[in-house]
């Protein structure tokens, strides 16, 4: 190739076996994480009342009920499936909760004449 001093060609040896192991646990990590994702629909088909989530460390997930990801979602905290602000075990908790008064609620009022 040309008239490299021999510690020009040791460093750049050393330096592409250190970007072969950071790439080699970077792929790793992508392998297992696409590896779960579609084993997901072995586990939980379309019509599952749970979803799983990533977590924006990018290696857990957390499992949450529908109607709880979907408002955690609408309240900005998921993109696709994964957490794009990881909220507090306490805002986990409360999208448990319907807003307003919910189905039940509406037809009481409904049915009482309010």
């Amino acid at each position: 190739l040309g008239t490299t001093p021999e510690g020009e060609s040791n460093a750049l040896v050393e330096r592409l076996k250190r970007q072969s192991e950071e790439n080699k646990e970077k792929n790793r990590l992508e392998v297992e994480l696409r590896t779960f994702e579609n084993d997901q629909s072995a586990t939980f088909g379309p019509f599952d009342r749970q979803v799983v989530i990533m977590n924006t460390d990018g290696k857990t997930f957390t499992l949450l009920q529908n109607p709880q990801a979907m408002r955690l979602k609408k309240a900005g905290f998921i993109e696709g499936r994964k957490f794009v602000k990881q909220p507090t075990a306490d805002e986990i908790e409360q999208a448990l909760e319907p807003d307003g008064e919910g189905l039940a609620g509406a037809l009481q009022s409904l049915f009482a004449g309010n």
